[in-house]
């Protein structure tokens, strides 16, 4: 399994939401966050606004659907965002503790 960790401009979330359901992805996890980027001059107190759309799929799905979600993400300007993609070893229902990709 792959968690895809896409962090993205919040004007793009609901196109890269459509991707998401459109490629049949069973569930995904949205958060607010705040950042910098490392290319940019140090800001003092501020920080731009991003939204985290995280992702779990079969380790075959994983190039693709982050070509997707780039495409649908970018916006050829600077701050356009990041996607991350790493292993993941496990998983567990919280409450029924079963294990493995049918969890999520």
């Amino acid at each position: 399994m792959k968690r895809i960790e896409a962090i993205i401009q919040p004007n793009k979330l609901e196109a890269v939401v459509k991707v998401l359901r459109k490629t049949g992805v069973g569930g995904f996890t949205v958060l607010d966050g705040k950042g910098q980027g490392a290319a940019e001059a140090p800001l003092v107190g501020e920080y731009y606004s991003k939204n985290i759309v995280i992702v779990v799929v079969d380790d075959e799905k994983a190039d693709d659907l982050m070509e997707k979600i780039a495409k649908t993400a970018c916006a050829r300007t600077k701050g356009d965002g990041k996607i991350f993609i790493t292993n993941v070893e496990e998983s567990t229902d919280i409450c029924t503790q079963e294990k493995g990709i049918h969890t999520l």
